[in-house]
């Protein structure tokens, strides 16, 4: 719940609202969150989006598989919804629960259309390359385990009562709410993510783990290093407005690791020929004697330094660092590339 602060030290309760009441459809609600479920509200908690429901053909909203390869199964609500939903959730659990390594693999060659990085990889290798495994899961490890959640306003008291009558049954289903605020004329979407909603605060010094763009230029990293940049480049240029001036950014070179580190220097964000954004940065560690063989901590031994879980099919991975878990990573990190 959002409170306003009063003069007096009391506190007003804002009101919400859902996507109904801003006459937007339930699809809305569907593309705010598939492209964003996985990179930003469910920061902690990665997850590869394989599907996404097709017009008038009975299927779940999204469909997803965890790093274990198990599926989760997203049913999306943009008003009070009750009951109904679940029995209609459970039969897509149910078809898709059935559906076997190849079937997978062709939707999610379906849903990567339009990303030439993975057109050719295998359900193996992409799931590989997104939770960074040390080797790929088996065929027959996908898909032997199915979770329900189901994502709907905060004030569906049915559908919450029905969710947790279920889960006491022992049922794999959750709940995730959310509320539309409306300030000064501007909407405001409030997510829960569990287990807490742990956000590191984007405007407070954070660290940031940033690719360094080498399946699209094998020199970019170099390129980056030479010139004391961090950069990103064509359609994921924007990539950079995540950074602020103090954050710590770690260099993530794909098939290696992190392979350097570095803090954000620059008042601002700039541009050369609008294809490559960048800020200025102070190098933390020495720089490569080997650009094309570069000394790396592995991503699983980032992920063992920090505790954390990473998003690694994006250029800025998440979650972020605080400064202190930075300060952590550059301190091993340095160990490992001077050794």
């Amino acid at each position: 719940m959002l409170y306003k602060l009063q003069k007096d030290n009391t506190i007003e309760p804002l009101a919400f609202v859902d996507f109904s009441d801003q006459n937007k459809l339930e699809k809305d609600l569907e593309n705010l969150l598939a492209e964003n479920l996985f990179s930003k509200l469910f920061e902690n908690t990665p997850l590869l989006t394989i599907f996404q429901e097709r017009f008038r053909q009975g299927e779940a909203d999204i469909y997803a598989l965890n790093k274990f390869g198990d599926l989760i199964v997203f049913e999306l609500k943009r008003s009070k919804a009750g009951r109904g939903s679940i029995d209609q959730l459970f039969r897509y659990v149910t078809e898709a629960g059935e559906w076997t390594y190849t079937e997978i693999e062709n939707k999610l060659r379906i849903y990567n259309k339009d990303n030439e990085e993975y057109n050719d990889m295998s359900l193996s290798e992409v799931h590989q390359d997104v939770f960074s495994l040390d080797k790929q899961l088996k065929e027959d490890e996908f898909n032997n385990q199915q979770h329900m959640w189901i994502v709907g306003s905060a004030a569906d008291n049915s559908l919450i009562r029905a969710v947790n009558f279920w889960k006491q049954k022992g049922l794999s289903i959750d709940f995730f709410p959310y509320r539309i605020y409306e300030i000064d004329n501007e909407f405001y979407f409030e997510f829960f993510a569990k287990p807490y909603d742990v956000h590191v605060n984007p405007s407070t010094r954070k660290g940031v783990i940033f690719d360094t763009n080498k399946t699209y230029d094998p020199d970019s990293f170099e390129s980056m290093i030479t010139q004391n940049r961090i950069s990103a480049y064509g359609d994921r240029k924007k990539a950079v407005t995540s950074l602020e001036k103090g954050d710590l950014v770690f260099y993530s070179h794909k098939g290696y690791g992190i392979v350097g580190a570095a803090k954000i220097i620059g008042r601002k964000i700039k541009k050369e020929n609008n294809n490559e954004w960048y800020w200025d940065v102070e190098l933390l560690t020495p720089k490569p004697q080997d650009f094309k063989n570069p000394k790396a901590m592995s991503f699983k031994e980032v992920q063992k330094v920090t505790d954390k879980s990473f998003y690694w099919a994006r250029t800025q991975k998440v979650p972020y660092l605080t400064y202190e878990e930075s300060e952590h990573l550059l301190e091993e990190l340095r160990q490992v590339l001077i050794s």
